[in-house]
């Protein structure tokens, strides 16, 4: 099955070390969030990796999730979806999905035997460009706002977006015209998700890739990932639109065989930067205690 390629919001029926300076952005003031660091968290399925987000991923937040492809971005968004229904949330999710084709067969075999119907509350829409990712949020607003009520439909509070970057490829140049534009697109998708987030008390999820560092401090943060300096894409406008950002890095053995990964909190209103390393496995993504390496 494959998951949809228009815009209707459809059920999958089957359902290294980092570096921070000053100039790095501060999310917003801490004193605005502190109601949503009291609402209910969304687990990332493992006791390290919770311990490390001090329980989960915040309610009434946006959270980015920065790293470079294969360094594990897809598999906490496709675990984070399955983990909706059973958490405090007790929800649905929404998955925006523009790194297509969406990995079903991946969201299946993640799915617990015990549970088949925690597919039955992952909805997936296919988002093409920022216009469309903007019309899609707006009609996500009139469902959370006019719920459906049934017994058998969970609310959804979960949203997740696979990714950003991925929307700002094309049609946009070095032009300080297309510049000003892309980033007047920044304001409008990160004032839609706040709005949805605290207003619905949702748990937003953004991915977003990565950008060698070519030289010099950009500014923005900055990790060794693969072997080279990179940096989350879309440079400092869109590092102000999150609340909070986790860079995920790769370390490749010398036998080119070996994989280490680490999750890092590169900046949060209520986290202290801080990492945890974590393993992709058949059964999901799990945190990796240092004397296990």
């Amino acid at each position: 099955m494959r998951p949809p390629a228009a815009k209707p919001l459809v059920a999958t029926t089957t359902s290294s070390s980092s570096s921070y300076n000053q100039h790095e952005p501060r999310p917003e003031n801490p004193l605005l969030l502190l109601a949503s660091s009291r609402a209910a968290k969304l687990s990332l399925g493992c006791p390290l990796l919770d311990r490390l987000l001090s329980g989960g991923l915040p309610a009434a937040s946006v959270t980015e999730i920065a790293g470079e492809s294969a360094s594990g971005k897809t598999q906490i968004c496709l675990q984070l979806a399955l983990l909706a229904p059973l958490s405090p949330l007790s929800s649905s999710s929404l998955f925006l999905c523009s790194d297509l084709p969406f990995p079903l067969r991946r969201l299946r075999l993640l799915a617990p035997k015990s549970h088949p119907d925690l597919l039955d509350h992952v909805f997936v829409a296919a988002v093409h460009s920022p216009s469309d990712l903007l019309s899609l949020l707006s009609r996500a607003q009139h469902h959370l706002s006019h719920p459906t009520h049934s017994p058998h439909r969970l609310p959804t509070r979960v949203i997740l977006l696979d990714s950003i970057a991925s929307l700002f490829r094309a049609d946009f140049d070095a032009s300080p015209a297309d510049l000003k534009r892309r980033t007047g697109l920044f304001f409008k998708i990160s004032a839609k998700l706040k709005e949805l987030a605290y207003r619905h008390k949702c748990v937003v999820v953004v991915t977003n890739q990565v950008v060698d560092v070519v030289e010099g401090n950009t500014g923005n943060t900055m990790a060794w990932s693969s072997g080279r300096q990179v940096s989350p894409a879309l440079g400092l406008s869109w590092a102000n639109c999150v609340n909070t950002r986790l860079f995920l890095t790769r370390e490749v053995g010398s036998d080119g065989g070996s994989t280490r990964r680490h999750m890092k909190v590169a900046f949060a209103p209520h986290l202290p930067e801080r990492a945890c390393e974590f393993v992709i496995r058949r059964d999901g993504v799990f945190g990796v205690e240092p004397a296990q390496r």
